[in-house]
């Protein structure tokens, strides 16, 4: 069996409505492959493009019966960060001009979806392991630096709800 390596192409990036799932605890393909979630892939900078999930809050009080030191984890703390290029053309209709659309206006609900493994432009199956969040967003803020390309950066606030590593269909 040869080594396979996990290239940059293979990563997804998405933004999905709220309502684009019955219960998001248990998305489904065909869900995940509909008109509410929006694939921002390809319009995404590396470099500033962030999908992690932190050290979670933890509740540090203590009972006369608890252990020292004990400490229980209480909230999940996802990092999302979408760093967006901004298209020449800002009536072009592509996924640089959509994806700035759905990032740079403040209190818009989303949930963010991570899937590593396979390339951007093949759809969802079962057994796809993927990262949820619900996020949503905060006044984007406009890259512009001589020389650079023009890009819109998106601190996704977070809302309290993570499903981490779940598998499509399952």
């Amino acid at each position: 069996m040869a080594n396979e390596r996990l290239y940059r192409e293979n990563i997804l990036f998405a933004l999905a409505e709220p309502e684009a799932f019955a219960d998001r605890n248990a998305p489904t393909a065909a869900e995940l492959n509909g008109p509410l979630v929006y694939n921002v892939t390809c319009a995404l900078w590396e470099d500033e493009t962030e999908f992690t999930l932190g050290d979670p809050d933890t509740d540090d009080g203590l009972t006369f019966c608890s252990k020292a030191g004990i400490s229980t984890p209480t909230f999940d703390n996802p990092t999302v960060v979408f760093s967006a290029l901004v298209d020449a053309d800002r009536t072009a209709d592509g996924v640089f001009n959509g994806t700035v659309e759905r990032i740079v206006h403040a209190d818009r609900e989303y949930i963010a979806i991570l899937r590593i493994g396979k390339d951007s432009d093949v759809l969802f199956e079962d057994t796809d392991k993927i990262k949820m969040a619900a996020v949503s967003t905060d006044i984007g803020v406009p890259v512009l630096s001589n020389g650079e390309n023009v890009r819109i950066t998106q601190n996704f606030l977070n809302r309290g709800w993570v499903n981490w590593n779940h598998v499509v269909g399952s």
